[in-house]
């Protein structure tokens, strides 16, 4: 008896560490982006899917502040329309959205074909709960890599080299309130589109095509209007062959009952600034993003007659308590901002008012849209070339809040004479 109650003990204990082991080495991107959803106190009007395109141009926070519309995020980086389908799957599941924006970025056309990284896939689906549509996924995806299905059931197999590179946050249970996205402050000048082709290439029937026609499909036997959203991008992605490729998308999308949103084309109403709407030489920041947003809220308002919500209570109470919660953590996480203009962007210019101690005013306007901040934020510029208050640095930055002239955060840069911008300074 001794022995069967000393064998129980131990094989609780193997599980008790085999389970703290897994949940401490996992990656937790998808937990944090996703957890939020699966435990909302309030139903959405709209959810986006897809890969990093949408992931870092959809602020539902925006959307709600400026149209009280309930929607959430669930896209994320790398994720082929194959890995979406059963992202869109579960989440449908969880809630009766009325529309279901999916980014078309990652559609390809090739048969027994993934197009999607091993890590992307659990960056996906890892927060998922364990269920018959998860083993489905994992079935799909266990193909395609080493390991098999135990590649993605097993976090201890799937990070265990993981341990070289724990950070505290993998210690702690963080909670997101941003609504799954993850927006851009930085600026990166792009080329603009300048050829465009009404012509389209023939689907060859590939696995990117057949998933994407199953979430068309699935979004109509559950009466969800499904649109396939082209996201703005440089002029360098938008070439000839892409353009064939979205234009067939396009007819496959309206063949099956979706909308199609190609905010791309020669036509599309949406007025970016190539100079300023872009974080990095792919995505959109969060400028860009808004304006993307503005065209979604656009359609949901106009073509699905969707309601703001901002005067009911069911919606209005959960929403203003995450949005000041999502407010305190943005402040929390300003400082991982790596130059001077990213740091302002994350903040932005509506809660808060910024005080400059510049070395030399002369270098300011060198760091790339300075000036975009000069002309949109509450910015005042001391010069402080004896550096008594910027210290053994050349810029330090004061924020405080708009409401009470309260004291919120600082920062100290150090000029890069090569690169012509402010970095943080260790």
């Amino acid at each position: 008896m001794k022995k069967a109650i000393s064998t129980i003990a131990f094989l609780l204990l193997v599980a008790l560490v085999t389970v703290s082991l897994s949940n401490l080495l996992r990656d937790k991107t998808s937990r944090n982006g996703k957890s939020e959803y699966f435990n909302a106190k309030t139903e959405f009007d709209a959810l986006y899917f897809g890969a990093s395109r949408m992931h870092e141009a959809i602020d539902p926070i925006y959307i709600w502040n400026n149209y009280g519309i309930s929607s959430y995020n669930l896209a994320s980086a790398g994720e082929s329309i194959q890995v979406t389908y059963f992202v869109v799957k579960e989440a449908l599941e969880h809630s009766d959205p009325k529309v279901v924006f999916v980014d078309s970025a990652i559609i390809g056309d090739v048969k027994d074909d993934i197009n999607c990284g091993y890590g992307y896939v659990h960056q996906s689906i890892d927060a998922l709960p364990l269920n018959e549509n998860k083993l489905e996924a994992i079935k799909y995806a266990g193909q395609f890599f080493d390991g098999g299905m135990l590649a993605f059931i097993s976090p201890l197999y799937a990070y265990h080299n993981r341990y070289e590179n724990l950070t505290k946050d993998d210690f702690v249970a963080n909670y997101n309130y941003d609504k799954g996205a993850y927006m851009l402050s930085t600026f990166r000048q792009v080329e603009g589109i300048s050829e465009y082709t009404d012509e389209a290439e023939t689907l060859k029937g590939g696995d990117g095509t057949v998933y994407l026609t199953k979430i068309l499909d699935l979004c109509k036997e559950k009466g969800i209007q499904c649109v396939l959203v082209d996201v703005p991008v440089p002029g360098h992605m938008f070439n000839d062959k892409r353009q064939r490729r979205m234009n067939a998308l396009k007819k496959l999308t309206k063949e099956h009952g979706g909308a199609y949103m190609g905010l791309n084309e020669r036509d599309a109403d949406i007025d970016i600034d190539y100079d300023y709407d872009f974080g990095d030489s792919v995505h959109l920041n969060y400028l860009g993003g808004n304006k993307t947003a503005d065209k979604l809220a656009e359609y949901m308002i106009n073509e699905l007659k969707i309601e703001d919500h901002r005067n009911d209570p069911v919606y209005a109470e959960p929403w203003t308590e995450d949005v000041q919660k999502y407010k305190v953590q943005r402040l929390e996480r300003v400082a991982e901002q790596v130059d001077a203009v990213s740091y302002m962007n994350w903040l932005g210019g509506e809660d808060y008012t910024y005080t400059m101690y510049v070395t030399d005013k002369s270098l300011l306007l060198t760091q790339y849209a300075m000036d975009y901040c000069m002309e949109n934020f509450d910015i005042k510029v001391i010069e402080d070339p004896e550096q008594e208050v910027t210290g053994n640095y050349d810029m330090k930055i004061e924020v405080r809040r708009s409401s009470d002239g309260e004291f919120a955060a600082k920062q100290f840069f150090q000029y890069d004479y090569n690169g012509k911008i402010y970095m943080k300074a260790e």
